[in-house]
C-alpha cells in the first residue's frame, strides 16, 4: 500500500509542476502546489505507520515541545520562502488612489487655492530671479521661453508612470521584462506605436473597446476589470494614456490591437510627438499631415503639452499606399498609409516622431 502511494505521489509531482507552468502559474504558487502534495502524502504514509509506543511524563512533554517547534520551523522557513509585502507601502498606494475621492468640494476648492496661492508665490520669485539674471548675462527670450514650458510635461509622463504602479497595472502587463508571469495581458513595451492616447483612454475606461491580437479568449472572458472608471480620475487617466504612448520599442512583440466598438475601414490617423533635440517636447506648435495625392485634404492640429498631436485624415480603400507628409516647423517626414482595405478590425494610423 505503501509503495503505490509513493509511485502515485512520484508521477502526480512531475505532472502538477509542468502542468503548472504551461499553465503559466508564478513559480511560487507551483511551489506551493508541490507542498500541498508532499503534506498529503506525508498525511497518507502516516496512516499507514506502525503504532508509535506511549509516552508518558518528561518524555512526552519533550515531544510534544519537539513537535511544536519542528511546526513552528516548517511555517517560518516557509513564510520566509514566499513573497512578503510592507504594509506601509500598500497603505500609502491605497492612500493615494483613494483619499482624492474622498475630499468633500470645500476641501478640495480650499487645497486648489492653496496650492495656486504656492504657485504664484514662486511665480513671483522666478521672475525676481530672472530679472537679476538678465542683468548679469542677457539670454535670448525664445531659449528662456521653451525652457519655461518644457518641465511640465516631463512630470505628466512621471506622474502616469506613478499612476500605472499605483493601479498595479503590473499584475496582468509587463514593460521592460517586469510585470506578470502569467498570460493575462500583454506586453506594452511598443504601446506607443500601436495605440494613440485617445485609444488607451478608451480600452481603460472601457476594456470591450479592443483586444490584443492573441488574447481574444481572455477578452471574452472579462480579465481586464471594468472599474477603472470608476477608480481614477480625468487627471489620472491622461497621464497614464501619456506615459504609456511614449513605450516605443519595436524590439518588443507587443501585440496588434482588434478593435471592437470602432469603425476601421474608414480614415487614417497620423500621431507622435514633437520633442527637441534634447528630447524636450515641443507644445502649442502646429503639426501639418498632407496626403500626396490630388483630391484628398491635409489637416493641422497643435501640440498638447507633452508634445503629443493626433491628425485624422480621410483616406479610403482605394487610397491605400498614399504617401503622407508629415510637417513641423520645416522639419518633414514622409510615410505610407500601408493597410489591408478588406481589414475591418485593424485601425488605419501611424506614428510619427519628429525631432526640431
Amino acid at each position: 500500500m505503501m509503495i503505490r502511494k509513493l509511485i502515485i505521489a512520484a508521477v502526480l509531482i512531475p505532472a502538477v509542476w509542468f502542468g503548472s507552468a504551461v499553465m503559466h502559474f508564478p513559480r511560487v504558487f507551483q511551489v506551493m502546489l508541490m507542498i500541498y502534495i508532499l503534506l498529503g502524502l506525508g498525511v497518507f504514509l502516516l496512516l499507514d505507520a506502525p503504532s508509535v509506543p506511549r509516552v508518558e511524563g518528561w518524555k512526552a512533554v519533550a515531544a510534544l515541545v519537539a513537535f511544536y517547534l519542528v511546526l513552528s520551523a516548517a511555517y517560518i522557513l516557509g513564510a520566509s520562502y514566499l513573497p512578503q509585502y510592507d504594509p506601509a507601502v500598500e497603505m500609502s498606494k491605497i492612500e493615494k488612489i483613494v483619499k482624492p475621492k474622498l475630499e468633500t468640494p470645500e476641501a478640495r476648492r480650499a487645497r486648489l487655492e492653496e496650492l495656486l496661492k504656492k504657485s504664484e508665490e514662486l511665480q513671483a520669485k522666478a521672475e525676481t530671479l530672472q530679472a537679476k539674471l538678465e542683468k548679469l548675462a542677457p539670454t535670448p527670450k525664445p531659449a528662456v521661453a521653451v525652457q519655461a514650458t518644457a518641465a511640465g510635461p516631463t512630470d505628466i509622463i512621471a506622474r502616469g508612470k506613478e499612476v500605472y504602479d499605483l493601479q498595479e497595472c503590473y499584475n496582468c502587463h509587463k514593460i521592460g521584462g517586469k510585470g506578470s508571469v502569467k498570460k493575462r495581458g500583454p506586453e506594452l513595451d511598443n504601446i506607443g506605436n500601436l495605440l494613440t492616447q485617445e485609444d488607451i483612454k478608451k480600452k481603460v475606461f472601457d476594456p470591450g473597446y479592443l483586444y490584443a491580437d492573441g488574447f481574444e479568449k481572455e477578452h471574452k472572458k472579462g480579465l481586464m476589470p471594468d472599474k477603472y472608471k470608476e477608480l481614477m480620475t480625468d487627471e489620472e487617466i491622461n497621464a497614464l494614456a501619456a506615459y504609456l504612448a511614449t513605450l516605443k520599442n519595436p524590439a518588443v512583440p507587443t501585440p496588434k490591437p482588434i478593435f471592437v466598438k470602432t469603425k476601421v475601414e474608414h480614415g487614417f490617423i497620423v500621431y507622435g510627438f514633437v520633442r527637441d533635440k534634447s528630447g524636450k517636447p515641443v507644445p502649442d506648435l502646429p503639426v501639418t499631415a498632407q496626403p500626396l495625392k490630388p483630391g484628398r485634404e491635409g489637416h493641422t492640429v497643435k501640440t498638447n503639452k507633452e508634445g503629443y498631436y493626433e491628425i485624422f485624415l480621410h483616406i479610403h480603400n482605394e487610397d491605400v499606399g498614399t504617401k503622407i507628409e508629415v510637417l513641423a516647423n520645416n522639419v518633414k517626414k514622409e510615410i505610407t498609409a500601408n493597410y489591408n482595405p478588406d481589414d475591418k478590425v485593424t485601425k488605419r494610423q501611424a506614428a510619427v516622431d519628429l525631432v526640431l
